[in-house]
C-alpha cells in the first residue's frame, strides 16, 4: 500500500473514532434550579406564594406595621397606611396611603415583594382593589380580622414567617400567650367579678362589643363581666342601655377627645352610675387595645391594674 492511501486510512479511522466517542458521550444533567418562592398557609387555610427573600414590604394596617417594627425589620417597609405613619416613629419620607382607598398603580410603582392588607381594605368597593398588584406577581396577603387571642398569636407568627423572621415571630407569639396565661390565673382568683362597660367610641355614637371580639375574651380572662357579653360582635350602644346596666367599672380607649375619662365622668344622664359615683373610669391605651397583635397584653396589664388584680 502506498503512503498516501495509508494516511487517508488513518485519518478516516480517527474520524470514525471521534464520531463514535461523540455518540457515546452522555450530555451532563443540568443542576436543579432552586425555587424562588415558597408556599405559606395562613390560619384560614389560604396558601400564598411569597419570595424566598422579601426585600420590600407595604403594610396597609398599623397592626401589621407594629409587628414588623418589633421584629426590627422597619427597613423593609417601602410604604404604610396613614395611621401607621401617625401612630409610630417612622421615617417622615415613607409614603403613606389611605387604607380604605388603595391606589394600586402607586403601590405597584414601589415594586413591593409583599403587601399586607386587612379584609376591610381588600373588600374595597366590590372589585379587588389589589388585583393589579397580584397580576404583576406581587404577593398580596389579606389578613382577616381575628376574633380570638389565639388567632392574634397565629397572625403575628405568620407575618413574621412571611418576611423571613419565623423564629422571632414564634417567640413573640409564645411570649404573648405566656403573658395571657398569667392574667388568666389572676382572673381565676376573682371571687366578686366586676361588671365592665368598655367604650370604643364616645357619645352620641357610643360603641362597644359583645361575644366574638377579642376584647371581650380579655375581660373574661381577667375575671370581669362585660355588661354586653350577652350580645355578639361590635355594638352600637344607647345611653339607656348603658345606664340600665349600671357597670361597676368603665374602660374607654377613645383617642379623639382631649380627656375621654373626664367626659365620661361628667356625661349628662350617666352621673348616677356606680362606676361614676366611685370614680372607676379608666383610659386604656388605644394602640394596645385596638391593634390586634401581641401588644394586647399591654392593654390587659392596664385593665388588670384598674380592676385591682395587680399593682402597677
Amino acid at each position: 500500500m502506498s503512503k498516501q492511501p495509508k494516511k487517508l486510512l488513518i485519518v478516516a479511522l480517527l474520524l470514525i473514532s471521534m464520531l463514535l466517542a461523540a455518540c457515546n458521550q452522555v450530555a451532563p444533567t443540568p443542576a436543579p434550579q432552586e425555587p424562588t418562592t415558597r408556599s405559606l398557609t395562613d390560619r384560614n387555610g389560604v396558601t400564598y406564594e411569597v419570595p424566598n427573600e422579601v426585600k420590600k414590604v407595604i403594610s396597609y394596617s398599623p397592626t401589621y406595621t407594629q409587628v414588623i417594627m418589633d421584629l426590627q425589620q422597619t427597613e423593609l417597609l417601602v410604604a404604610v397606611d396613614t395611621n401607621s405613619q401617625r401612630f409610630y416613629d417612622l421615617p417622615a419620607d415613607l409614603p403613606a396611603f389611605d387604607m380604605m382607598s388603595p391606589d394600586a398603580e402607586q403601590l405597584l410603582a414601589l415594586k413591593p415583594d409583599v403587601v399586607f392588607v386587612t379584609d376591610m381594605s381588600a373588600a374595597g368597593g366590590g372589585e379587588d382593589p389589589f388585583a393589579l398588584l397580584s397580576k404583576n406577581g406581587i404577593s398580596v396577603i389579606t389578613i382577616t380580622t381575628p376574633n380570638t387571642l389565639e388567632e392574634i398569636s397565629q397572625d403575628v407568627a405568620f407575618i413574621a414567617d412571611v418576611i423571613g423572621e419565623k423564629d422571632k415571630g414564634a417567640q413573640l407569639a409564645e411570649d404573648m400567650l405566656n403573658k395571657i396565661e398569667e392574667y388568666r390565673q389572676l382572673g381565676e382568683k376573682v371571687t366578686e367579678p366586676k361588671r365592665v362597660y368598655f367604650e370604643i367610641s364616645a357619645a352620641p355614637y357610643s360603641y362597644s362589643f359583645g361575644q366574638g371580639v377579642f376584647l371581650n375574651e380579655m375581660l373574661e380572662l381577667l375575671g370581669a363581666v362585660n355588661i354586653f357579653g350577652d350580645q355578639t360582635g361590635w355594638l352600637s350602644v344607647t345611653a339607656e342601655a348603658a345606664v340600665a346596666a349600671n357597670p361597676d367599672v368603665i374602660f374607654t380607649n377613645v383617642d379623639y377627645l382631649e380627656d375621654p375619662v373626664a367626659e365620661l365622668l361628667t356625661r349628662e344622664g350617666w352621673l348616677d352610675m356606680q362606676a361614676l359615683l366611685n370614680q372607676q373610669v379608666y383610659w386604656i391605651n388605644p394602640n394596645a387595645s385596638s391593634q390586634a397583635n401581641h401588644h394586647v397584653v399591654d392593654a390587659m396589664e392596664e385593665m388588670a391594674v384598674a380592676l385591682g388584680l395587680k399593682t402597677e
